[in-house]
């Protein structure tokens, strides 16, 4: 192994990196616990401080920001990175760091054209970006490059070469497993159908993977079905989502519904509508809405993304990028946590 880092110190403690840095700065708020189980591993390891590195860090301002979709309408899905920015802040604040947030529609590539044209590239030293609209993303990526500011994404992937890390889900294994967990005691020759409630497919490479790995799992079970559906419904209210749901489960004999994104509480409210619960449903996000149904049992499983985790690795990767010229792991996967009624209490929404 090569020289000791902070961050190799954190993973070996179990702490975040912060919390690493708080002891050998003696600043901050750290148990007297962690402090001495952090103070023996650091001497175990030999950890050596990089004193100029850090000092310059220390006496520099940091520009950072954080480029995602705004709150709209009642989806909250947006609202959790938010506590992952904020406690990236306080792990910060002995820095001189400024963290600030550009939004845009996820609803209208025009929106977001505009707020990349105007963003105040000179003046930021690296972005967490979550994208959405593939060609525009990478147009956006394209102007990073050119004013050289260091890009880290969140929530969506793309495949481009100047993304200096990824941090998220494996968008394909998830949507393989809510595939299995739908399969356990599927009855024989019954119907399954993928649900798209986002704003349009096309603009989420995540969307698009998730139903893929969903595919992967049934092509191998091909023979227990007797269709497999794919809808795509962007745009609709709750009363012509709830036609189209009821439409679709006339025509088929559907036994589990796999929702794409977090809207997973749209789906749970038409089944609760329908008296007692026949169809297994799985989706995504510890939403509150969609906690409700889980509860209710209307919800079987949620997979969760660990938005806030996502958002707070995303900034402490860019500020060790840019404060110490730390290069992140190239993709920081989070695990594919399966919820149910049983252990949501050990989750925190």
């Amino acid at each position: 192994m090569g020289k000791i880092r902070i961050k190799d110190i954190a993973e070996i403690a179990n702490v975040s990196i912060g919390t690493v840095d708080r002891v050998i700065h003696k600043r901050g708020e750290v148990s007297q616990a962690t402090r001495e189980r952090i103070q023996k591993l650091l001497k175990e390891h030999g950890y050596k401080p990089d004193i100029i590195a850090s000092s310059l860090a220390l006496k520099r301002q940091i520009n950072l920001a954080v480029v995602m979709p705004r709150l709209i309408h009642d989806h909250e899905f947006w609202k959790l990175p938010q506590s992952g920015i904020k406690k990236a802040l306080e792990e910060l604040s002995h820095y001189k760091i400024s963290i600030d947030t550009y939004y845009f529609d996820q609803f209208n590539t025009d929106d977001f054209v505009h707020q990349a044209k105007k963003f105040p590239y000179n003046n930021i030293h690296g972005i967490l970006f979550a994208p959405v609209f593939q060609e525009e993303s990478i147009a956006f990526l394209r102007r990073c490059e050119k004013e050289r500011v260091p890009v880290v994404l969140f929530n969506s992937l793309l495949d481009d070469p100047y993304v200096k890390s990824f941090v998220g889900q494996d968008a394909y294994h998830s949507g393989y497993v809510a595939a299995k967990l739908i399969n356990y005691g599927l009855e024989p020759k019954r119907a399954v159908a993928i649900i798209n409630l986002s704003a349009r497919k096309d603009h989420y490479a995540h969307i698009i993977s998730r139903e893929k790995g969903f595919r992967s799992y049934f092509k191998e079970y091909s023979d227990r079905l007797s269709h497999l559906l794919t809808i795509d419904l962007h745009g609709v209210d709750d009363q012509k989502l709830h036609a189209r749901l009821n439409e679709m489960c006339s025509e088929y004999d559907v036994a589990g519904i796999f929702v794409t994104n977090s809207r997973v509480y749209k789906v749970a409210g038409f089944l609760a509508e329908r008296g007692p619960r026949s169809v297994r449903l799985v989706g995504y996000d510890l939403l509150p809405e969609s906690i409700d149904f889980l509860k209710r049992d209307y919800i079987d499983f949620l997979i969760s993304q660990r938005p806030e985790e996502q958002s707070f690795r995303g900034l402490m990767s860019l500020f060790n990028l840019v404060a110490f010229n730390r290069e992140p792991e190239e993709r920081q996967l989070l695990p594919i946590d399966i919820i149910t009624r049983e252990n949501l209490r050990y989750y925190k929404p």
